[in-house]
C-alpha cells in the first residue's frame, strides 16, 4: 500500500503501524491458545463458531477448516453436550463423548462472544479409579490378617506373662488397633468416592449429633481437654446419619489432637446467611495460611508427629471432605498459629428443618 507524503501520509503510517501491531499481537495470542493443553472454542453469542484449536479440534471432534462459521448445534449434535453447553452455567461440567470423558466450561467474554473450554481427563479419571480400586481392595485384604492377629493378642493378656512382655504385648496391641482404624478410614473414603450423589435426606437431631461428637472427643482426649458444647440450634439437620456423625467427631478427634494437654475444644452452632453452621474451636497449635489448602488432602499432616503420637490416620480432614460434598455443604477453616482453629461446617438452608 502506497503511502501519501505530508501530513497525511504520516497519520497514515501510524494508523499502518498501529494496524501491524495489532495483527502481531493477533498472531502471538493465536499461537498461545494453539499450543494450550485445553481446548478453546471462541463463540459469537449465537453459538457460531469463530475460532478453535489443535486441542479442541481433538476433544470434540470439529475441524477448523469446514466447522468455522458453522453454529456449535450443528457440528455437533450430541444432547447432552448440547445442554450442558447452552445451559447458562459456567461452572465445571464432564461429558462423556465417543468414550472419553471431557471437562467443559463456557465462559462469557463479554457482550459478543462466549469461550468454550475443553479438557480430556479421560486417563486421569482411568488412573483415579485403579487408585481408589487398588487401595479399597488391598484394605479388605488386610482385615482378615488384622484379626487374626488381634484375636491372637487377646488370648496372650491370659498367658503368664512379666512386665517386659506385657508391656511389649500392648504395644503391639496398640499398633493393631491403630491398622485397623487407618484400615476403616481407607475403606470408609474410597466409599466415598465412588459415591458421589447426593446424601439421603433423613432427619438428624443436631442435639443428638453434637453431644455425642463431645461424648466420643472426651473418650479420645482421656480427660486432657475441656470439650465445651457451647450452643446448639433447635433443628434437624436432613442428611446421612452416619456420614454426619463421622464428618463432626474427625473434627472433634482432630481437635483433640492438635490441642495441648489442658486445652479448650467447644462445639457450637449457629445460623449465618448461607445456613446453619457447626463449629468445632479449639485453642491448639493452629494451623499456617498457606497450609490451610491442604489439609484435606489424604494423609497431609499440618505436625507429623504430633499426629502420630495421638494416633491420627491423615484421612479424618479427607473423609469430612467428601461427606460435606454430599450433603452440598462446605468446609471454613478459621486459624492462626499458636492461638487455634475453628473449623466449621457450613450446610445450604435446604439441608436443615426446625424442630417444631
Amino acid at each position: 500500500m502506497k503511502v501519501r507524503d505530508g501530513k497525511e501520509g504520516k497519520e497514515e503510517k501510524k494508523i499502518l503501524k498501529k494496524v501491524e501491531k495489532a495483527e502481531e499481537k493477533e498472531v502471538r495470542f493465536k499461537q498461545t491458545l494453539r499450543a494450550l493443553p485445553d481446548g478453546v472454542v471462541l463463540m459469537s453469542q449465537n453459538w457460531e463458531i469463530q475460532w478453535l484449536n489443535p486441542m479442541a479440534e481433538r476433544d470434540l471432534q470439529l475441524d477448523a477448516v469446514t466447522d468455522i462459521g458453522k453454529k456449535i448445534h450443528t457440528c455437533y449434535p450430541n444432547g447432552e453436550f448440547l445442554n450442558k453447553v447452552t445451559s447458562g452455567d459456567e461452572t465445571l461440567q464432564t461429558i462423556t463423548l465417543e468414550g472419553r470423558i471431557i471437562e467443559i466450561r463456557v465462559i462469557s467474554a463479554g457482550s459478543k462472544y462466549r469461550i468454550l473450554v475443553t479438557r480430556d481427563v479421560t486417563e486421569q479419571k482411568r488412573s483415579e479409579d485403579f487408585r481408589r480400586d487398588f487401595v479399597a481392595n488391598v484394605s479388605h485384604e488386610l482385615r482378615t490378617p488384622l484379626t487374626v492377629i488381634k484375636g491372637f493378642l487377646e488370648l496372650a493378656e491370659d498367658w503368664p506373662l512379666n512386665s517386659q512382655q506385657l508391656k511389649h504385648l500392648d504395644l503391639m496391641y496398640e499398633q493393631v488397633e491403630r491398622m485397623g482404624a487407618l484400615v476403616n478410614d481407607l475403606l470408609t473414603l474410597s466409599r466415598l468416592e465412588r459415591d458421589s450423589a447426593p446424601a439421603a435426606k433423613e432427619p438428624i437431631d443436631l442435639t443428638v449429633l453434637l453431644t455425642d461428637a463431645a461424648v466420643d472427643g472426651r473418650f479420645i482426649s482421656q480427660g486432657h481437654h475441656s470439650i465445651v458444647v457451647d450452643h446448639i440450634e433447635k433443628v434437624n439437620i436432613l442428611g446421612d446419619i452416619i456420614e454426619m456423625k463421622s464428618a463432626v467427631t474427625n473434627l472433634v478427634s482432630n481437635a483433640v489432637r492438635y490441642t495441648p494437654q489442658g486445652g479448650t475444644i467447644v462445639v457450637s452452632s449457629f445460623f449465618n446467611d448461607e445456613g446453619l453452621v457447626i463449629s468445632v474451636k479449639d485453642n491448639g497449635i493452629g494451623i499456617a495460611a498457606e497450609a490451610i489448602p491442604r489439609v484435606t488432602e489424604r494423609f497431609y499432616r499440618v505436625d507429623k508427629s504430633r499426629s502420630r503420637e495421638t494416633g491420627g490416620t491423615g484421612l479424618g480432614l479427607a473423609i469430612v471432605k467428601h461427606v460435606l460434598f454430599r450433603h452440598q455443604a462446605r468446609l471454613k477453616i478459621l486459624s492462626e498459629l499458636g492461638k487455634g482453629t475453628d473449623f466449621q461446617i457450613i450446610l445450604p438452608k435446604d439441608r436443615v428443618e426446625k424442630i417444631v
